[in-house]
């Protein structure tokens, strides 16, 4: 008798298939999913890198070797992250009032607006597995890799990308 399950879903579900595994396809779906619907809506051709430099900056102004530092990237690949991000019109550079080599970094409004669609579509996503899982297994879930992730001062760390 079939349970209508794969073996990779059995294997998943048994503990057999290693969470962080599983962890890493559920956030790849999410990024590809994301894309995907921001190019629907006409953002054009995005890189993940953009993303964790924008929430990087949502903050406020940083210097591009600070933002490279936060992301784990070299100067250079900072520098040409920023190059790129500056050229989609996503960030600018400003100028330092104390020292002219500085030149942090800030969102535009297009940088902004790009934040807030890209969470309105994951608030869209979380829709999707709360329809599958439930509302409050979702809950449940976000709780827990709160809990997990966590640091001992109960802060959040930064979102850093994998390179």
């Amino acid at each position: 008798m079939s349970t209508g399950k794969s073996v990779n879903q059995a294997a998943a579900a048994d503990g057999s298939l290693p969470l962080a595994r599983l962890l890493a396809i559920a956030y790849r779906q999410l990024i590809t999913d994301l894309h995907a619907e921001l190019a629907e809506q006409g953002w054009g051709e995005l890189r993940p890198a953009y993303g964790f430099a924008l929430l990087t900056l949502r903050p406020g102004p940083l210097p591009g070797s600070e933002l490279g530092a936060a992301l784990g990237m070299t100067k250079q690949a900072s520098s040409k992250l920023v190059d790129a991000l500056v050229a989609a019109g996503y960030v600018r550079r400003l100028t330092s009032r104390g020292d002219a080599r500085v030149r942090p970094v800030e969102l535009t409004e297009r940088g902004q607006a790009l934040l807030v669609a890209s969470e309105d579509i994951y608030h869209s996503l979380e829709g999707q597995w709360a329809a599958i899982i439930g509302p409050d297994r979702l809950a449940a879930l976000r709780e827990d890799l709160v809990a997990v992730v966590s640091q001992a001062d109960g802060e959040l760390p930064p979102v850093r990308p994998l390179w």
